[in-house]
């Protein structure tokens, strides 16, 4: 399970990005988040109609195209387990993977309440993106279609297992174009759901995160 995330520098994610796609810009209103929620409005990367490399907003939460109205449930999360085979995310995966630029997200401690919460991030604090899969979806009365998303993940790896026993996937920097790329196959894309195998580091943080509402940097200070 992966339920918050941060996107802090911004020109850091732009910069990580650079290569990949020069439209960017999309994002510029965009404005530094420590606690994004489930629902909210996230940034992506994914194929546009006419194959090229876009950068769009989609809500945290996916609803399926087909679905004739918006479901009690909306995934956040999909199990890389499970993504190519479920009748929910098989097409998604096999057509409209997504990348969600992150640069550290949380996870919670514990069995039950009180948790604790746990921020994770690369050691050197550079962005990544996490693999998501995206669908359109358009409500009968609505004029526009919306765009949703959902990442995926995996089982943890050495600086999470103590943590929680999912982890987002995290994709390394040489195949994000590669996950995007409708050419590649589903089995090409399963090899990439992963554990993350590059340094992290894992630190005590307050339950202020806890709140969706609360969104400031104090969120990421380590607590003693």
């Amino acid at each position: 399970m992966c339920g918050r995330y941060t996107i802090r520098r911004l020109d850091g994610v732009r910069a990580y990005l650079d290569n990949l796609t020069p439209m960017f810009e999309e994002f510029s209103e965009l404005r530094p988040r420590y606690n994004v929620a489930p629902s909210q409005h996230v940034p992506i990367i994914r194929m546009s109609h006419d194959g090229h490399v876009k950068a769009t907003i989609a809500t945290w939460g996916l609803i399926p195209c087909w679905a004739k109205e918006v479901p009690k449930s909306k995934p956040i999360n999909c199990r890389c387990e499970t993504v190519a085979t479920s009748g929910m995310f098989r097409q998604p995966f096999a057509k409209r993977r997504c990348l969600m630029p992150a640069d550290g997200f949380y996870e919670w401690q514990g069995a039950k309440p009180p948790k604790q919460p746990f921020f994770i991030h690369k050691i050197d604090d550079e962005p990544f993106c996490f693999a998501g899969i995206w669908e359109r979806w358009k409500a009968p009365d609505a004029d526009e279609p919306i765009e949703t998303c959902s990442l995926i993940t995996t089982t943890p790896n050495a600086v999470m297992k103590p943590i929680h026993n999912r982890m987002p996937v995290i994709l390394h920097k040489k195949d994000l174009a590669r996950w995007l790329d409708p050419k590649t196959t589903p089995d090409e894309a399963m090899e990439m759901l992963k554990p993350y195998d590059g340094p992290l580091e894992a630190y005590p943080v307050s339950t202020l995160v806890n709140k969706p509402a609360n969104d400031k940097p104090e969120l990421v200070k380590r607590e003693e």
